[in-house]
């Protein structure tokens, strides 16, 4: 047992050592192993996404010319309505505009006219006024008798022929 003592170190005998360096370098085997596994997965799965790009690639660069002509014969026919309605809308639009225009200078011209009868009926309001004076005037005076002062009478065929002589002609 002396001999077998000899052959350890604190207790750990050599062949323990070797199972363990043999142990370490499986294992590292072993994660190797599994490394290289993961590697070739890898490289299965982008050769095939790769495949798998080029065949789409390939479909498209052969259906693309009569998938396009497919849309256009599908959807040309709706574009040309829908370009139809909006050249249309665009004509009502434009008359819409012309009305309007149309209506603004016939309402310039109605305030014109509205202007030009504001300004006659306030001088047909002053020659009233003026007439009114000289009536009362000759009211006045007949009421006397013809004897009253003809001053008041004067004044009121003054500003009569004044207002007759002066006023401005207001288009009508």
């Amino acid at each position: 047992m002396e001999q077998v003592e000899k052959l350890t170190y604190q207790g750990i005998a050599p062949w323990m050592i070797w199972v363990a360096v043999l142990v370490t370098i499986a294992a590292c085997v072993g994660i190797a192993a599994v490394w290289k596994v993961v590697q070739i997965s890898r490289e299965e799965k982008k050769r095939k996404d790769d495949n798998i790009k080029a065949i789409a690639k390939h479909i498209v660069e052969i259906s693309a010319p009569d998938i396009i002509k497919t849309v256009v014969e599908n959807v040309k026919p709706q574009f040309d309505l829908l370009e139809q309605k909006m050249d249309e809308d665009k004509k009502r639009i434009e008359e819409a505009e012309k009305r309007s225009e149309q209506h603004d200078k016939a309402l310039e011209r109605i305030e014109k006219t509205l202007e030009s009868v504001d300004k006659n009926i306030q001088d047909i309001s002053e020659g009233f006024t003026f007439l009114a004076r000289g009536t009362i005037a000759s009211i006045n005076h007949l009421r006397e008798n013809g004897t009253g002062d003809m001053g008041e009478l004067e004044e009121a065929s003054r500003e009569l022929s004044r207002y007759l002589t002066k006023r401005p002609v207001v288009p009508i």
